[in-house]
């Protein structure tokens, strides 16, 4: 029983919560169709106001249970928004400029005519990217565009409130001419309501009730006042104070539909610049209302089938004459926040306009002007206030600076040359950034940074010496013509400096490259190409790879160019062939009789010196364990053990080479190092019982000593001295080893 009485309060509640939601939301856009209507026609017919009003809530209660019945989120509101109003104004504006003169009803029908086309363009725009699932273009829109546009909107929408209170247009170069001709009784009391309500939804932005309280509290108090000052409704109606002229019956009665016939569309179609923006603003209002209510969920909604719902209803919303309708994010996060999460809530805000629609002209009566010109007045400063103002230290100058801009360019040029200068400027601007960025991550040189192949002591010595021929560049991020022309300015500085013989990019953190890239990049080739330098690029994706070769940036195109798949063997190309080149002029200079290389001698000399105790304890070693040891012949290809196989065996390289790689998690294989004569590997499994962590293959044929584990133990227990000199030798080479890859490491970090 105590259940069934919790489960009914919790009902109860939501009941509650629901037609709450229902009655603020009902009457706040019921609102809004007037302030709409009276923004677009009545200025320019307003013998139409009533006719709009019953066609915009019409089209308000089928949009809001159209979309609400097949939104993926359960509790959204939807109706008419403020964004394609706004420019719908304009439309009406230019209309009745270019039809100057035409009678009332041929002037309707043309501005019906324009605002349908929009609102079923956007329709179909909305179907089209719910149906190839493009929902998420919206973050390819960059934000002082979109910025600039939502504030441009409002500056729109404060215009329209100043001239749906005055009945005169207001233009930024002629302030004084306005307010000459403006009635300052109107003007005054929407400027007070709309800057009042400003503030308070600003002061109090969680309280839900606070917009439709101050609507209705203004209406009361304007017609309280009235009374008391001992005007009737007849004098306020006679001298412009309230909306009008309205008929006696229900709005109903008043809605119809243009005569086709008289629609101009030479003159519709003048509007195209307009509309197309309507259509754009419209889909990155809903995209970023989505994401915002994604937010106030909790949770990813299915944006490609809001996308969908949306569409239909603006087809359904077109046929009738209605500016564009899509989710009302601030009414939907309100909706949430007092509990009214139902479905329900939507369908009977809906069933409200529609109660409005069929008794609504006796409200009407009593709503005053200002109300009507001031709620746009409101939103238009909310959305100037929220990006010129809240927005300015928040985002860098150059990026404010596109929003003022594109603000004014809307206001002195139109909206679809704002659109058009904004995008511009932000590429521009977004070109110039990247540019900036570096792609190159780390930069290195042969003389410090070696490949995992063992190298003599001379070898070692004359790559320290002439190791900074190579220079190794590993890039990173996507590269685009901007920072690849940065990178090709950057290697022929490195290049003119010091005497570079190669040059290798690692192109391993790359993630894609466009195709005025790939052309800097054959720029690069052949620059370096006539330098006689070599040009290696290590890993490039499969995409960059096939970019190349479609340009023709191929190994047969450019002699010096070379593809690797891995930086390792890439560098031990370059070492080889540096290592033989000086060789070869050591040799050359001695047959000359020139004194040359002796400052290399010294310095080879000196190394083998200090090697030579660890290679004469390798030798030595061997030699006495050499009843221990099985020597083994090896042909290239041939496995000692393999990664993840159990090797409890050492062995002892005597002659050839010894490849050590590892598979990674992706199944591509890595080379670790390439161990030469007097080497040991398998001691880590042999010694801590590990499985062993990576492949041993033999790279070049020759022969090993084996110290198999039984061995081993026999050797521990005959001679434990021996065993321990063992033991110290495997510990040095580890430690020599240990030196070398932490000189590597320390290279690619610095």
């Amino acid at each position: 029983m105590p259940s069934n009485g919790s489960g009914s309060k919790v009902k109860n509640k939501s009941i509650i919560s629901n037609l709450t939601a229902v009655a603020i939301f009902g009457i706040l856009n019921t609102s809004f169709v007037v302030s709409y209507a009276s923004l677009i026609f009545s200025s320019t017919v307003p013998s139409y106001f009533v006719v709009a009003v019953s066609l915009f809530l019409l089209a308000g209660c089928l949009a809001s249970i159209i979309i609400c019945a097949m939104s993926s989120y359960s509790g959204v509101i939807a109706m008419i928004q403020d964004v394609p109003v706004a420019i719908s104004g304009l439309i009406a504006l230019s209309l009745a400029s270019m039809l100057q003169g035409a009678n009332p009803d041929v002037l309707f029908a043309n501005i019906f005519a324009a605002i349908a086309l929009a609102t079923l363009l956007t329709g179909i725009a909305f179907l089209l990217l719910g149906y190839f699932k493009l929902g998420n273009l919206v973050r390819f829109i960059p934000f002082p565009v979109m910025g600039g546009f939502l504030a441009a909107t409002g500056w729109l929408l404060f215009k329209g409130g100043l001239q749906v209170s005055t009945g005169v247009g207001f233009e930024i170069l002629q302030v004084a001419s306005f307010f000459k001709q403006a009635d300052p009784g109107n003007l005054i009391f929407a400027l007070v309501f709309g800057i009042g309500l400003l503030i308070l939804t600003r002061r109090f932005p969680s309280n839900a009730l606070v917009t439709p309280g101050t609507i209705v509290g203004s209406i009361l108090l304007f017609l309280l006042a009235a009374r008391l000052l001992g005007y009737g409704m007849d004098y306020l109606d006679s001298n412009g104070w309230l909306l009008g002229p309205l008929p006696e019956e229900p709005l109903w009665r008043s809605a119809a539909l243009p005569d086709w016939t008289l629609i101009d569309w030479p003159a519709v179609f003048g509007q195209i610049g307009s509309i197309v923006t309507i259509v754009v603003l419209s889909v990155i209002s809903l995209l970023l209302n989505s994401t915002g209510i994604e937010f106030i969920a909790g949770r990813d909604l299915e944006v490609n089938r809001d996308l969908k719902a949306t569409g239909i209803a603006n087809l359904a919303t077109g046929f009738i004459g209605s500016p564009a309708s899509y989710v009302f994010i601030s009414q939907t996060a309100l909706a949430t926040r007092i509990g009214a999460k139902d479905r329900s809530v939507g369908v009977l805000h809906g069933f409200f306009l529609l109660l409005v629609f069929f008794i609504g002209g006796t409200f009407l009566d009593f709503f005053p002007k200002f109300i009507a010109a001031g709620l746009p007045i409101y939103l238009g400063l909310s959305m100037l206030w929220e990006w010129l103002v809240d927005i300015r230290r928040a985002v860098p100058r150059v990026d404010y600076a596109i929003i003022v801009g594109i603000l004014f360019i809307v206001e002195f040029f139109g909206f679809l040359q704002g659109i058009g200068i904004g995008i511009v400027a932000s590429v521009v601007i977004f070109v110039f950034r990247y540019s900036s960025i570096n792609i190159i991550k780390n930069k290195m040189d042969g003389s410090s940074f070696r490949s995992s192949k063992d190298r003599s002591i001379t070898d070692q010595r004359l790559l320290d010496y002439h190791g900074e021929q190579l220079m190794v560049l590993q890039l990173q991020s996507f590269i685009f013509f901007g920072t690849a022309n940065s990178l090709y300015e950057k290697i022929k500085q490195f290049t003119a400096a010091k005497d570079i013989k190669f040059v290798v990019l690692d192109m391993q953190l790359v993630q894609g490259i466009d195709s005025s890239a790939v052309k800097s990049f054959e720029k690069l080739a052949g620059h370096l190409g006539k330098k006689e330098i070599h040009l290696l690029i290590v890993n490039p994706s499969e995409k960059v790879r096939v970019s190349f070769k479609s340009a023709g940036l191929t190994s047969n195109a450019f002699e010096l160019l070379q593809f690797y798949n891995d930086l390792d063997h890439a560098t031990e190309w370059c070492e080889d062939l540096i290592v033989k080149t000086e060789t070869i002029k050591i040799q050359q200079a001695k047959m000359e009789g020139k004194e040359t290389g002796n400052e290399l001698f010294k310095a080879v000399y000196a190394d083998m010196m200090a090697a030579l105790d660890i290679q004469v304890m390798f030798e030595t070693l061997i030699d006495r364990m050499k009843k221990y040891l099985e020597l083994l012949e090896l042909s290239q290809g041939d496995y000692l053990f393999r990664q993840k196989e159990i090797s409890n065996d050492v062995y002892f390289v005597k002659r050839g080479q010894i490849t050590l790689s590892r598979m990674n998690q992706e199944g591509e294989s890595f080379r670790i190092r390439t161990l030469g004569p007097w080497t040991i590997t398998g001691e880590i499994g042999a010694f801590l019982g590990y499985h062993a962590p990576y492949d041993a293959r033999v790279e070049k044929d020759g022969s090993i000593y084996r110290l198999t584990a039984e061995k081993r133990k026999q050797l521990e227990a005959e001679d434990p001295n021996l065993a321990a000199e063992l033991q110290k030798l495997i510990i040095t080479m580890l430690g020599v080893q240990l030196m070398k890859t932490t000189r590597a490491v320390g290279t690619m970090a610095g």
